[in-house]
């Protein structure tokens, strides 16, 4: 497809330049008889009698001749320069009068003898003008230059000569011979002119075959590119879904391997105290002392199962310096403002004490900001007795009637954990305060 593109756009190239030089050889040809003939009226002083017979004086025929080269060769200049401009559509409308023009001047200056030199321009802008609309205007414009550039139609508005005056100074045969080849010269310029129209009309349509099959090609990569998306779609959902099943499978291997092995053995070993208490005290010490170690033991494996569940910020930083960091992020990547009131000592506790604090507050800000349109943030901690008392107040929009969804339920069943107990209130903003029994650092094993 490309090389047969590369072949007719050679093709029209060619025949633009056979164009060109055709052009040329019929207005020196033209101008050549005009000026010898008047040359020969006046070394023959022929004048009185050649005046006598046309209705128009024509100007000195060295100086039209003149005219028409500087013209000719200005107009192919123009063509050519003007592929520079081709994307600067008012640029290109100014050259395209300009080509007019100098083509009425060419013609006026040989008594409208020729108007074929209108073709040369018209097949310029077939190929050159990719707007089909001001393609249609410029090609409706040439056409009617052409048609109403007619010796008949001119000759009744202006005086002017016909070539075939020009011609009455010869003998009739040889004014029929030079008239002949003039036709003839003109009949292949057109014949030219409807071989470059013919290869420029296949060229376009194998253009517009080409731009169909890409568009139904890209249509149907767009159908196949919608089809991957809704695969990949297909695809993630099911990757999530295997995570979380993989997940659920890491935690009960877990709590198969640590809390099922600890609580087989402590079942085995209960069963084991009920049976020889009776008859060996010690023997029955002996074994709950075996019972606490595996006890201990399996406390710290589920420790380690845990952590492993831990917020990545537990993981770098104790509690304190994670719910500063968190608050800190929250106020960086929103425009809300938080303020953070602490009033514990210090803020240690036990793993999943760490754990549900962090997370109660990170969901508090969370809800306050998605749901809530919270411009402030209230974040405060105290003490009360063995009581951890956790406040969450935003000036958000609040609610009459609350409704728990997924983030208050979680709050909730964290704090329920750690038998703690919750309220909201939506009156004023929105406010959570979360009361929760602390263990306050103490060693449970």
């Amino acid at each position: 497809m490309a090389i047969e593109r590369g072949i007719m756009s050679r093709n029209l190239y060619y025949l633009r330049l056979f164009m060109s030089l055709l052009n040329f050889a019929i207005l020196a040809f033209l101008s050549a008889v005009m000026m010898v003939t008047f040359n020969t009226i006046n070394e023959n002083y022929m004048a009185r009698n050649f005046l006598e017979d046309i209705s128009y004086l024509p100007k000195e025929a060295t100086k039209s001749t003149v005219i028409v080269f500087l013209t000719f060769f200005l107009l192919l200049y123009i063509i050519e320069v003007r592929k520079q401009f081709k994307h600067k559509s008012v640029v290109s409308v100014g050259i395209y009068v300009i080509e007019i023009i100098l083509c009425l001047i060419v013609i006026r200056c040989l008594y409208i003898s020729y108007n074929g030199i209108l073709l040369l321009v018209v097949a310029d802008i077939v190929t050159s003008i990719r707007d089909k609309h001001n393609r249609g205007l410029f090609l409706v414009i040439m056409g009617l230059i052409y048609i109403f550039a007619d010796y008949d139609i001119v000759s009744s508005i202006i005086p002017t000569i016909s070539f075939e005056e020009i011609l009455s100074v010869y003998s009739t045969q040889y004014s029929t011979l030079l008239l002949g080849i003039r036709n003839m010269l003109v009949s292949v310029n057109h014949i030219a002119f409807i071989a470059y129209m013919i290869i420029s009309m296949k060229n376009q349509m194998k253009e517009n075959a080409r731009i169909a099959l890409l568009n139904i090609q890209l249509q149907t990569a767009n159908e196949q590119l919608k089809e991957m998306n809704e695969q990949l779609k297909d695809y993630a959902g099911m990757r999530e879904k295997m995570g979380e099943t993989k997940e659920r499978n890491r935690i009960a291997r877990e709590i198969h391997d640590t809390l099922g092995h600890t609580m087989t053995g402590l079942s085995v070993g209960i069963d084991a105290c009920i049976a020889m208490i009776d008859y060996s005290i010690e023997g029955t010490k002996k074994q709950l002392n075996q019972m606490s170690q595996v006890a201990r033991k399996g406390i710290d494996d589920i420790r380690r199962s845990v952590n492993k569940l831990r917020p990545d910020a537990l993981e770098h930083h104790n509690l304190e310096e994670a719910l500063e960091k968190l608050i800190e992020d929250t106020v960086l990547m929103s425009n809300v403002q938080i303020y953070y009131n602490l009033q514990v000592p210090e803020l240690k506790f036990n793993t999943d004490e760490e754990d549900m604090i962090y997370r109660v507050v990170q969901e508090g800000i969370t809800n306050a900001i998605r749901h809530g349109k919270a411009d402030n943030i209230h974040v405060n901690i105290k003490k009360e007795d063995k009581w951890l008392i956790l406040t969450i107040q935003d000036d958000g929009i609040g609610c009459e009637e609350i409704h728990t969804g997924f983030g208050l339920i979680h709050i909730e069943e964290r704090i329920h954990m750690l038998n703690g107990k919750v309220s909201y209130d939506g009156s004023n903003g929105f406010c959570i305060v979360a009361k929760i029994p602390i263990r306050w650092s103490e060693n449970y094993d």
